[in-house]
């Protein structure tokens, strides 16, 4: 019977738009720019200038963890959401079962 595949297939699309649609990466906390990357002017010393760059420097490290948390959500989400579609089909496809033994008379 082929109607189990295209239920497992339907079920794994129907999960992956329900996550992108929903808050996933409650965890994963996007970080800000620091406010010395957008403000006007030049900076007023040299001193100043080393202050922005270590904050910027900081800011690249925490968007790379940032990115490296939303891609272990996400995988974690995915994953789950394999276990739970092949969890369903394994149900559906004993429910089908059992519901052909009694057609049978069996």
């Amino acid at each position: 019977m082929r109607r189990p595949v295209k239920l497992a297939t339907a079920a794994f699309f129907g999960a992956v738009a329900t996550l992108s649609s929903s808050k996933v990466f409650a965890y994963c906390s996007e970080p800000s720019a620091p406010s010395c990357a957008s403000r006007f002017g030049e900076f007023d010393d040299e001193w100043e200038f080393d202050r922005c760059k270590r904050e910027m420097e900081s800011y690249k490290d925490d968007v790379e963890r940032f990115i490296g948390c939303n891609n272990d959500e996400a995988e974690a989400a995915i994953t789950k959401a394999r276990e739970d579609n092949e969890s369903s089909t394994s149900e559906y496809n004993d429910a089908v079962e059992a519901f052909n033994r009694r057609a049978r008379g069996g």
